[in-house]
């Protein structure tokens, strides 16, 4: 379409000229020039999952860099090497952008974390942290959008389910029955949000060690039961009256 557009135009500006005067001559082929410098060449031999994970990596860098208020869809397409409604071809609106950005980090990083195979629940939460923090100045935009787009919604909710079934596997391996893990990701995962919506600019170091702090009071008791339930040593290996 954009290709039919580009040659339509050019056929018009080449019959016009021969018409006009030279004055409006000069100014239809400024307007030419203007519109082939402005919009970039298709490349329809891309194909088309390349050129939407293309649209993606340049969303993905300037929503990070730049924040969701501040990026243009019109960037995006310029970053991308595609005209400005080919955005749209893929995506229907900036949510959805945003939406389909965080959903592949999502999937990235978890993928990532459980390769890692963490090894207590503070592995865990600590790998999740660094995560969040890569993307934490967008963290304040998905809570205002999520309010307003399905798409942006979706993809946060189904962050929360993910992050929280990470975690209450470490919570279970920890101790903690079923249910309690469950409860504890989520209470763990409500405080990590609530750090970066209201103290953004809180040391991460200081935060970790308030998370830590919170989860070792949540895994103690289910630490202590554990101990009470072990068989009582005899023998030699008595303790010493």
């Amino acid at each position: 379409m954009h290709a039919q557009t580009d040659r339509a135009l050019g056929h018009t500006c080449f019959r016009r000229r021969r018409r006009l005067t030279r004055a409006s001559g000069l100014a239809l082929a400024h307007t030419c020039l203007t519109y082939s410098q402005a919009v970039p060449a298709t490349r329809p031999h891309v194909d088309r999952d390349v050129k939407r994970a293309e649209i993606l990596d340049a969303a993905e860098t300037r929503l990070l860099r730049d924040g969701y208020e501040d990026t243009a869809m019109a960037a995006i397409a310029r970053d991308a090497g595609v005209a400005n409604n080919a955005v749209y071809w893929y995506f229907t609106s900036k949510d959805e952008l945003l939406a389909a950005v965080l959903q592949r980090r999502q999937e990235r990083g978890l993928e990532e974390l459980e390769a890692r195979a963490p090894a207590t629940v503070e592995d865990r939460v600590l790998g999740l942290l660094a995560q969040l923090d890569e993307v934490a100045n967008l963290t304040a935009a998905v809570h205002d959008r999520a309010a307003r787009s399905e798409a942006v919604a979706g993809t946060h909710e189904r962050f929360h389910q993910l992050a929280e079934r990470f975690l209450g596997a470490g919570f279970r391996d920890a101790g903690l029955a079923a249910a309690d893990a469950k409860r504890a990701s989520a209470a763990v995962m409500a405080m990590v949000e609530g750090i970066h919506l209201h103290e953004p600019e809180r040391d991460p170091a200081s935060r970790d060690r308030l998370i830590l702090w919170t989860l070792r009071r949540l895994v103690a008791p289910a630490g202590r039961r554990r101990a009470s339930r072990r068989p009582a040593a005899t023998g030699a290996l008595a303790a010493p009256r």
